[in-house]
C-alpha cells in the first residue's frame, strides 16, 4: 500500500473548497423560475470487476490491437495476445515452380495503444491456431488452441515514430526507407509449406482458412509495457498489414501478399493477486472513499452512485455534469502512464443489461464523441499529475427520473476499452479537494 498511501497523503495536502450559491433568473414578467447550480450532491465510489469485453464483433470497426504485458504494484498483471486470420490482398497465388526466398509478417503500429515503459524490450513469438475463429463475436477471455511450434520470432524495442530502412528484395538488395511498422521474419519451414501446398488450398478465402486456421502473436516484456498495432486496413488504406512471401519465379523475383481478414481479435488476462488494488475489489467497502480504479481491456471499472438525487425527481434537469479527478505518478521516467484519455458511462437498465447512457449514445452517433458527452482529460496540475474529467449525464438523469426504477448508479469505462491499455486512479468522496462531484443545474416546477 506504500504507493497509494503516498498518493493519498499528497492529495490531503491540497485542501481547498468552493461553493456556488443558487441564482434566480426572471424568465417572464409573470413568474420566476429558480435555476439552481450546486455542488452538494454526494458521489460515492467503488471499484468493481470489469465486464468481459468483445475484441471482435461483426460489423464493428476495431482498429487498435494490444500486444505485451503490464505489471505494476497497483493494478497487477495484464497481458494481451493477438489472433489473426489470413486472406487475399489482391488475386490468388500461383507458386508453380516457385523457389522460396523468405517470409515476413508485417503489421502497422498504432501509437494510441502504447502504454507503460517506453524502453521495454519485447520478445515476440508467432504460432499457428489449430482451430478456426469462425464466429460473429469474440470475447476477450476466449482461449484459442495453438500449435506449440514457434513459426516466427523477434526481439525488439519498438519505435512507433521512426521510419525503417530495409533491403528491397525486388530491387536487388537496394536499401529503401519505409514507415514505422513491426516486421517479424517467419521460419522457412512454415513458408515452404505455403509454397508447396496444393493449389486447392488457394481456391477461395474459405479454403485458405481450412488450410491455415490463423496465427497467434504473443509477447513477453522485460519491463511493464504494451504496444498497439493497427490491423484495420480500412482505416489506413495502405494495405500495410500482411504476410509477405518472397520467392523466385520462373523468370524473376516475386512477392505475394496475404492480407488479414476483419476477424482479428485480442485475448486479455488480468491478475490482481498481490496488487494494491486487490482489496478494493475483494471488499466493495474497502477504502472506497479514498480511491476508485478503472482500466482498459477487460479490467476493473469504477462504479459511481448518487444517493441523494431523489429530491430532484420532480424537477427539470437542465444540465448534469459528473466531475472527477485522477492522478498519474509524475516521478516515473520513460513511462507512458497518463490516465484514460476519453471515458464513457454505462449503467444497468431495468432489464438488468449493461447499456450506454443516453448522452453516450448521442455522442457515438453522429459525434464527435467528446463534444456531446465530454469525458476528455484536462491536465490541471502538471507538476503533480492531477487531471480533471467532466462527463455529461443530463439526458441520462432525465431518462431515469421518468422511469419507474430509479437506478442512479453509473459505471466509468474507457471509450473503446478493448483497444486501450491505459488505467485511471480517481479520488474518492473522502478527498477534501479532489472528491468527485455532481454539478446539476435544474428548474423547479
Amino acid at each position: 500500500m506504500y504507493r497509494l498511501l503516498l498518493i493519498f497523503t499528497f492529495a490531503i495536502t491540497l485542501l481547498g473548497s468552493s461553493c456556488n450559491d443558487p441564482i434566480t433568473i426572471v424568465n417572464t414578467p409573470d413568474e420566476e423560475i429558480d435555476i439552481i447550480y450546486t455542488e452538494d450532491f454526494v458521489v460515492e465510489t467503488k471499484t468493481i470487476v470489469g465486464e468481459v469485453s468483445s475484441t471482435y464483433n461483426l460489423g464493428v470497426n476495431f482498429s487498435t490491437y494490444l500486444l505485451g504485458s503490464l505489471d505494476d504494484p497497483i493494478f497487477g498483471k495484464s497481458t494481451s495476445n493477438i489472433n489473426i486470420e489470413l486472406d487475399y490482398l489482391a488475386g490468388l497465388p500461383d507458386f508453380t515452380d516457385a523457389i522460396l526466398d523468405s517470409a515476413v509478417l508485417i503489421m502497422d503500429y498504432d501509437t494510441l495503444g502504447f502504454y507503460g515503459d517506453s524502453t521495454a524490450i519485447y520478445n515476440i513469438e508467432v504460432r499457428q491456431l489449430v482451430e478456426q475463429m469462425n464466429v460473429d463475436t469474440i470475447r476477450s477471455d476466449t482461449i484459442w488452441q495453438v500449435d506449440p511450434t514457434i513459426i516466427g520470432s523477434r526481439t525488439i524495442r519498438p519505435s512507433a515514430y521512426d521510419s525503417l530502412t530495409i533491403a528491397s528484395h525486388l530491387a536487388e538488395g537496394e536499401l529503401i526507407k519505409i514507415g514505422p511498422e513491426l516486421r517479424i521474419s517467419l521460419e522457412n519451414d512454415f513458408a515452404q509449406m505455403i509454397i508447396d501446398a496444393d493449389e486447392s488450398n488457394y481456391l477461395s478465402s474459405a479454403s485458405l482458412l481450412e488450410f491455415i486456421n490463423g496465427l497467434q502473436i504473443t509477447a513477453t516484456t522485460d519491463k511493464s509495457a504494451m504496444m498497439g498495432l493497427n490491423l484495420n486496413d480500412l482505416n489506413n488504406f495502405s494495405g500495410v498489414n500482411k504476410l509477405r512471401i518472397y520467392y523466385t519465379g520462373p523468370d524473376t523475383t516475386e512477392i505475394f501478399d496475404f492480407s488479414f481478414t476483419a476477424r482479428s481479435a485480442s485475448s486479455f488476462t488480468h491478475d490482481y493477486t498481490g496488487a494494491e488494488m486487490e482489496g478494493y475489489i475483494a471488499d466493495e467497502n474497502h477504502n472506497g472513499n479514498d480511491f476508485a480504479f478503472f482500466q482498459g481491456m477487460s479490467g476493473v471499472e469504477a462504479e459511481l452512485s448518487f444517493p441523494n438525487l431523489e429530491v430532484l425527481k420532480d424537477n427539470i434537469i437542465n444540465k448534469a455534469e459528473l466531475v472527477y479527478y485522477s492522478i498519474a505518478d509524475p516521478s516515473e521516467m520513460n513511462v507512458i502512464n497518463d490516465p484514460i484519455d476519453v471515458a464513457t458511462v454505462t449503467y444497468i437498465n431495468e432489464d438488468g443489461d449493461r447499456t450506454l447512457t443516453t448522452d453516450a449514445s448521442l455522442g457515438i452517433n453522429p459525434g464527435p464523441y467528446a463534444s456531446i458527452l465530454g469525458g476528455s482529460l484536462e491536465l490541471i496540475d502538471e507538476p503533480n499529475g492531477i487531471y480533471q474529467t467532466s462527463v455529461n449525464i443530463t439526458s441520462h438523469l432525465n431518462t431515469i427520473f421518468n422511469s419507474d426504477n430509479l437506478t442512479t448508479n453509473v459505471i466509468l469505462t474507457p471509450l473503446q476499452r478493448s483497444e486501450r491499455s491505459s488505467r485511471s486512479i480517481i479520488f474518492g468522496s473522502g478527498n477534501p479537494q479532489y472528491k468527485p462531484v455532481l454539478k446539476i443545474t435544474y428548474t423547479n416546477i
